[in-house]
């Protein structure tokens, strides 16, 4: 019989309903699933949260509507706050799940450059990342753009391709220049820069070398690969593939989904399974306790595999078994978590598992 436990999700708060903002889809499904192995969970807004006890919501789906109701503190908190501008309003969440010992994991979303300089300290992972460089000025971007003749440059707070830019050198005097919505020409890297400078100077931007993917139906595709931390390992709980002729393979952007079956010969899945190991090991090492991950990865014209990005706040998987399989894996590290609360000496001091616990 599996630990009965009671699990927070800790969403955002809704100021025009008064309730709670967050995946719901996602948070039915946890809620049933833990159903079924006798525990329970609600869901709760830093706003609800009281000295002894947290005002949270419980789906009905006999009467299909969220119920509010008074909570105990729980086992077990699982991060879903959805808003990456507003950090400083979780802050005292986790000051107040800290002092009450109860465990959380993923407590910020990632930004793309810290996750590149922090994989970088593992000389294993250094083969599998395209070289990247965060762009400051006219010279960094000149300087970097003189090594690759295609590069992509990244938003580093952003996700879901939101502010890519792709950059082609067609030739000395053709340039190309691509977003999700738009394609141009220029003749000179000083008239790109004066196109794009002020993207740059108002948001921190990344420039990574573009890989030349490995096509599926004349079209380039990415991997997205959801990892969970089971039994002291990182572990695969599915693969999806994104395919798209467009600069980023987003569904969101125009990207088609397909099976894994379509490309499961030409990806070595036990080197990205010690990949995903490593990956998940480094970022706890960097940001605490990683309890689940998400991977956007992609495979080159010779087979090698490379990490574009990491998010620490997984999208819901349009692929069904990935995401029942996610759910199941979420639920065991519940548990696992739970149990352990009791030995506060496997916590460290910030509320999150150390790496003795791991």
């Amino acid at each position: 019989m599996p630990h009965e436990m009671l699990v927070g999700i800790l969403a955002g708060d809704n100021d025009r309903s008064g309730s709670f903002y967050g995946n719901i889809s996602l948070f039915k499904a946890i809620q049933r699933h833990l159903a079924e192995q006798h525990s329970s969970s609600f869901v709760f807004t830093p706003s609800g949260m009281k000295e002894k006890s947290i005002v949270g919501y419980i789906y009905e789906p006999n009467e299909n509507r969220w119920l509010k109701k008074k909570f105990l503190y729980p086992d077990v908190v699982y991060n879903r706050y959805p808003f990456r501008d507003t950090v400083q309003k979780t802050d005292f969440v986790f000051r107040s799940l800290n002092k009450k010992n109860i465990p959380y994991f993923n407590r910020h979303f990632f930004n793309k450059w810290d996750v590149i300089t922090c994989l970088q300290k593992n000389k294993h992972l250094l083969p599998v990342i395209p070289e990247s460089q965060l762009v400051t000025s006219k010279q960094d971007f000149y300087t970097f753009f003189e090594k690759y003749p295609s590069v992509y440059l990244k938003p580093v707070g952003q996700s879901q391709g939101k502010g890519i830019i792709k950059i082609t050198a067609e030739s000395k005097h053709n340039y190309i220049i691509k977003t999700v919505n738009s394609i141009k020409n220029e003749s000179s890297l000083e008239n790109i820069w004066k196109e794009i400078k002020h993207f740059i100077l108002n948001e921190p931007y990344m420039m990574q070398q573009e890989i030349v993917s490995d096509q599926i139906n004349s079209q380039k595709y990415d991997l997205r690969i959801l990892v969970h931390y089971s039994q002291n390992k990182y572990v695969i709980s599915g693969i999806g593939v994104r395919a798209s002729k467009n600069i980023t393979t987003h569904v969101v952007h125009g990207g088609t989904i397909l099976p894994f079956s379509f490309v499961k010969n030409r990806v070595d899945t036990k080197k990205l399974e010690i990949i995903c190991h490593e990956i998940g090991s480094t970022l706890s090492q960097c940001f605490q306790f990683i309890g689940e991950f998400s991977i956007d990865a992609g495979i080159d014209t010779k087979g090698n595999i490379f990490i574009y990005e990491v998010n620490s706040k997984p999208m819901v998987f349009d692929e069904k078994d990935i995401f029942q399989n996610g759910i199941v894996q979420l639920s065991k590290l519940f548990h696992h978590l739970a149990k352990n609360r009791i030995d506060s000496k496997k916590l460290d001091k910030n509320g999150c598992t150390s790496h003795k616990f791991l």
